[in-house]
């Protein structure tokens, strides 16, 4: 095949000696602008070709023609274990990976630059709105101030007054003798017409006074507009651009005023407002975010569920707990609160929360508001003092925000959750940027929108006419966006949807409708199960946003065993035949068609359906037990009640966002882990779940990355570690040198490699790209320091144990019971390999 085919786009992917991983020193063509499917059974080595060969190689020559640091950071990257490969295009990788990893501010909206087009839109179309009394915002040319003066009556006398200063008295008398000397008579202080020849001007004080200097005294007459003018200017300059115009219709009358300014103001108050721009509109700017919330939408806030955890306690037995935090002396102070708060609210403190009249359980929780108690605190104080109570809530913010002792916020942190923040509302934006409106529709209610109903929403604005005309750009890429987000079928998903909150399907499914809405083409995507978590009816319409991919003229390269992605590849690669070792080799290549008719294609004998998956169980049927969820309103469930049967195997299922996990893991999941587990979860909103009764604890399976850091592996996760750690401190060796069990882990001093901490891997910063990862030159990705390795069990050391597959430790282990069991258990689930 010529250089001139590649160039064409016709040729292939030709892969020649790949051995990474378990691969078998492969050499396989791939065709181009083709959908092509990588499939084979867990641990066959898809993952191994697909992602760490011929993404990696890809990413090694994208940094190849970068500049000459990148190119030296690129030799300390290791190159994957490949001859070569030949006709690589432009690689894009779209991992199956949860996004709860990802940045707290990231949504749907930022990941695909929805926000972005939307913001832009906001800040040149929008119409903003005051705050304070709902006046439109805007700039007024001194004409338009001139008009709005003429609106007066003719014959009503008018003032025109420049806000000078607001200061305290002593710099007053400074400044109030160089306003005169600008020519200036008259004056208004705090509110009072003054001559500037008066003595005493000003009285001493602390508090600051507001000056305004009076520039003119008027009639409104047209025949004077030339006068106005000059006046009106003369004032905006003195008043840096603000003016206050006082109005008087009759002599029997009032005055009254109103303001003007030649700032973005309103047009009621004239309160100053600053130029809007996108970045007002950003909750990651400070001049768009929340002050109270950061622009988060959220604060962590003690909740009263928490704070009494059992409500069978008495507020005397300690029912709210985080009160019983803190230091010997506030803990008594407390109790003193509480037992004269029973006297004279008054309240049985003998009784259980739960018995406690509601009204007072509210006082408890949330003050009394103006009433006063006689509280005594002090020893010695017989009469006491008369003090309000604001409530526990109040008090226990005011001890996390006043104490210096970082144990006691990390306990008191625990009575608190995430809610809305009650400054924004949730929204993020600040009270500014919250006032500007786009067809009536603000920024943040565009945010909170479902992605079908911003797309039919931004359809709207296409229609609206010229005003529109000269943002075409923009509206195109927002519906654009959009449009392609509902193809891959997350039109579900609101557009400030916490990309963290994703379900892996649904994130790659994001991220695979940013890359549509980049047109790019030429390129070679990878995908690794796509389909994953996706509903029947859904999975068609990813299947036909891949096909558009290559039609433009890209190749697409996905790892699935989905049966509809199988029937819909142009190409099948199937690796095997087995898992781990037994792995690594191409046992069929070709047509989806000719996959079926091949004997040596697995996979096509459960297409031809030669081969079935059958239940070799008898099915159970419920024996009256059951598991009730009642008035489940979480989200979007519509106060359902739901019936689960004790002891079988039960499958909930539904289309994309129709509530399964708020069904399952925001109510009952947390539900169980409160009431059995003791946890501090908070579930969905819901009327009472009955049958916990019939259980003992709550085990949770999701698709969270496994242990508490990047470090955990299989060995820490099921705990078999520390079986490892202390069967090589037993060696004769450890013994002599005084090694301990903590000598073999990596994540304390001693044993690890220092150079890396024991991760294996140096991160190499590479500025606006991905961290790159590379092989500690110290120990070589092992972990540990020389002496550590010198401690040798039948031969292998920690770090060699550590490399082994469940099924060769097995071997190793097998008179070792506690070991064995643990790692019997991993073979028994298929992950042998």
């Amino acid at each position: 095949m010529t250089q001139a085919e590649y160039s064409m786009g016709t040729g292939a992917i030709h892969i020649k000696g790949a051995r990474e991983h378990n691969l078998k020193d492969l050499e396989l063509r791939i065709p181009r602008n083709r959908f092509v499917v990588i499939t084979g059974i867990s641990g066959s080595g898809k993952s191994s070709l697909a992602f760490d060969t011929i993404y990696a190689e890809g990413y090694r020559k994208y940094i190849d023609s970068l500049s000459t640091k990148a190119r030296r950071i690129l030799e300390q990257v290791k190159r994957p274990e490949v001859d070569y490969i030949h006709g690589l295009s432009p690689v894009i990788a779209i991992e199956q990976r949860s996004a709860r990893d990802a940045n707290p501010r990231s949504t749907v909206a930022t990941v695909t630059e929805i926000a972005d087009y939307a913001r832009l839109l906001w800040a040149v179309c929008g119409t903003p709105y005051c705050a304070k009394d709902g006046g439109e915002i805007k700039r007024r040319t001194i004409d338009d101030c001139i008009d709005r003066i003429f609106q007066e009556p003719e014959g009503t006398r008018i003032m025109l007054l420049a806000p000078t200063i607001t200061a305290k008295p002593a710099i007053l008398r400074e400044e109030l003798p160089r306003i005169r000397q600008r020519g200036f008579q008259r004056v208004r202080i705090d509110g009072e017409i003054k001559s500037l020849d008066e003595r005493d001007l000003v009285k001493s004080g602390r508090t600051e006074i507001a000056v305004e200097t009076v520039v003119d005294r008027l009639v409104v007459d047209k025949r004077q507009r030339s006068r106005l003018a000059d006046s009106l200017e003369l004032t905006f300059r003195e008043g840096d651009d603000r003016a206050i115009v006082m109005q008087q219709r009759n002599t029997k009358d009032p005055w009254k005023q109103f303001s003007l300014s030649q700032h973005v103001a309103c047009s009621v108050c004239g309160t100053v407002y600053e130029p809007i721009t996108a970045k007002f509109f950003s909750y990651n700017h400070p001049d768009g975010a929340c002050p109270e919330c950061g622009g988060l939408g959220e604060t962590r806030q003690f909740t009263e569920q928490l704070i009494v955890p059992d409500p069978n306690r008495s507020v005397r037995q300690g029912a709210i707990k985080p009160w019983r935090l803190g230091s010997k002396r506030m803990i008594i102070q407390r109790n003193a609160i509480l037992k004269q708060l029973a006297e004279q609210l008054p309240f049985d403190p003998t009784v259980g929360w739960k018995d406690l009249p509601a009204a007072t359980q509210r006082i408890l929780f949330h003050g009394a508001g103006d009433r006063l108690f006689r509280f005594k605190l002090k020893p010695g104080n017989h009469k006491g003092k008369m003090m309000s109570f604001e409530g526990v809530l109040a008090d226990l913010e005011v001890t996390r925000r006043q104490t210096s002792s970082d144990g006691l916020k990390a306990r008191l942190a625990a009575y608190q959750i995430s809610k809305i923040c009650p400054t924004c509302g949730g929204m993020r934006l600040r009270e500014e940027s919250l006032g500007v409106k786009l067809e009536g529709t603000g920024f943040s209610e565009f945010m909170g929108f479902s992605i079908a109903r911003a797309y039919g929403f931004v359809a709207e604005l296409k229609r609206g006419g010229p005003r529109y005309d000269e943002f075409e750009d923009a509206l195109s890429g927002l519906k654009r966006r959009l449009s392609f987000l509902h193809e891959v079928g997350v039109g579900y998903l609101t557009l400030d949807r916490p990309f963290s909150s994703l379900s892996g399907g649904e994130s790659q499914r994001v991220r695979l409708a940013t890359q549509l809405g980049m047109g790019l083409v030429g390129v070679i995507y990878l995908l690794d199960e796509p389909t994953i978590g996706l509903h029947p009816s859904d999975c068609r319409k990813l299947l036909d946003t891949l096909s558009d991919l290559r039609d433009r003229g890209n190749s697409i390269i996905v790892v699935e065993h989905d049966e509809a992605t199988l029937r819909t590849a142009d190409h099948l690669i199937e690796l095997g035949p087995g898992a781990g070792s037994r792995g690594g080799h191409v046992i069929f290549q070709g047509s989806v068609k000719e996959s079926v008719d091949a004997k040596v294609s697995r996979t096509g004998a459960y297409l031809a359906r030669r081969a079935r998956v059958l239940k070799n169980s008898a099915t159970l049927k419920p024996d009256g037990r059951w598991l009730e969820i009642l008035g489940a309103a979480c989200h979007n469930l519509k106060e359902i009640d739901v019936a689960i049967p004790v002891g079988l195997l039960t499958c909930i299922t539904g289309v994309s966002g129709s509530g399964k996990s708020s069904l399952v893991n925001n109510i009952l999941g947390n539900a169980a882990a409160q009431r059995l587990n003791g946890a501090k979860a908070i579930p969905g909103k819901h009327r009472r779940i009955e049958g916990f009764d019939y259980f003992k604890r709550s085990v949770r399976v999701d698709q969270s990355p496994i242990g508490r850091s990047p470090r955990s592996n299989p060995a820490t996760y099921i705990k078999l570690f520390d079986h490892l750690r202390r069967l090589f401190a037993q060696c004769p060796i450890s013994r002599v040198r005084g090694y301990r069990p903590s000598r073999f882990s990596f994540n304390v001093r001693g044993g690890r490699c220092e150079r890396c901490r024991g991760d294996g891997v140096i991160k190499l910063d590479m500025q606006f790209l991905n961290d790159v990862y590379t092989e500690c030159p110290s120990c070589m990705g092992k972990r540990y320091n020389r002496e550590t390795l010198d401690i040798r069990f039948k031969g292998y050391n920690i770090a060699d144990v550590l490399d082994m597959t469940v099924d060769d430790a097995l071997k190793l282990f097998r008179s070792h019971p506690s070991i064995a069991a643990k790692l019997d258990t991993l073979a028994a689930v298929g992950l042998g390999y």
